[in-house]
């Protein structure tokens, strides 16, 4: 099976949808390109495989590039394309007529493959061969080992993008709460984005008075270090059409270093255990308190988080599922 992988190779849904479980699943038989020309189709590939939508090339053209060239067409989508009003890239999302244009892709599509289902039945609309295969991390290997660094004080981790300061603001309150000693780890900051910025690591830290650690944007390949100078990770989001129809990837980064998560119960973490579920600041509170104060607590909930990531999510078990589904696409189901 020869496919071409067509993404960013700085992008991190890149790197966990297309990069990683491709190189992974077919080492010897795949390209990377960020590129396209028509060139880049002469390869005799079987599977063409993309992120939602590309930029200097029109569905128009891939749809002719695949007919002169005979490959299958495999559009992978994981997050929702009509943002929320409030979200920072509403704006640029409508002004350049993003979710038209993904349409336009998911409808000439051989094949979607998404996150989960509430995902598959918003693609569905547009084209019925939809498969779900979930995102999935090679846990031991790489930098998903479970290293840590060492710290005299328990650390509360988040990690994410300038897109999720009114997620954010869900902790202030809980996080002004905190009197007993922690430390408060960031990552994901931009400089270009400082005053967006601002407004979050002011929540998240009480102030900057949690003793607070930033970690800039890193790398694709090297992106969990962040995950390393960390013990208990809190993801809060926003209950909105948009926000459920996000990936659980947060936590199954998290349980690749046996840190318990703290989430909001909402999709994609509800009914995600055992995560720690919660449902109002007060339990927020709660939780931070608990897993700070009981480092039993923490283990139990850490190791527990692991085994049951490890068993249903570990990317070479989920390759075999995308193997499996290619093969079908191609007609070799079976080989």
């Amino acid at each position: 099976m020869r496919i071409l992988a067509i993404t960013s190779k700085t992008s991190g849904v890149g790197y966990h949808r297309i990069i990683m479980p491709i190189v992974n699943m077919q080492k010897d038989y795949c390209l990377m390109t960020d590129t396209v020309s028509e060139e880049t189709f002469e390869g005799n590939y079987d599977i063409v495989v993309m992120n939602r939508m590309l930029a200097n090339v029109t569905p128009e053209q891939m749809d002719s590039y695949r007919k002169k060239y005979g490959f299958k067409l495999v559009v992978d989508n994981d997050d929702f394309w009509h943002l929320d009003p409030s979200h920072l890239l509403y704006e640029r999302y409508i002004l350049n007529n993003i979710p038209q244009q993904i349409i336009d892709w998911i409808r000439i599509a051989d094949l979607c493959t998404v996150t989960h289902e509430r995902l598959a039945e918003e693609v569905k609309l547009y084209n019925s061969n939809v498969e779900i295969i979930p995102n999935a991390i090679p846990y031991g290997e790489e930098q998903f080992k479970d290293f840590k660094k060492d710290s005299d004080l328990v650390r509360l981790f988040w990690s994410g993008s300038g897109t999720h300061g009114k997620d954010l603001e869900i902790l202030r309150n809980p996080m002004k709460r905190i009197n007993f000693p922690v430390r408060t780890v960031i990552a994901g900051y931009n400089e270009t984005e400082k005053p967006i910025w601002d407004g979050m690591i002011c929540a998240f830290t009480n102030g900057l008075k949690l003793n607070p650690t930033i970690y800039n944007y890193n790398e694709v390949t090297s992106y969990m270090a962040a995950y390393a100078d960390s013990d208990i990770s809190l993801i809060p989001l926003v209950n909105s059409k948009f926000n459920s129809m996000k990936s659980n990837l947060k936590v199954l980064e998290t349980a690749a270093k046996k840190n318990p998560v703290i989430v909001s119960n909402v999709h994609p973490y509800r009914g995600f255990y055992p995560a720690c579920h919660v449902n109002s600041q007060k339990d927020w509170y709660y939780w931070i308190k608990l897993l700070v104060n009981d480092p039993d607590a923490r283990k139990h909930y850490g190791n527990a988080l692991y085994e049951y990531c490890n068993k249903n999510f570990n990317l070479h078990e989920v390759n075999k599922h995308r193997f499996a589904i290619y093969s079908k696409l191609i007609g070799n189901a079976g080989n």
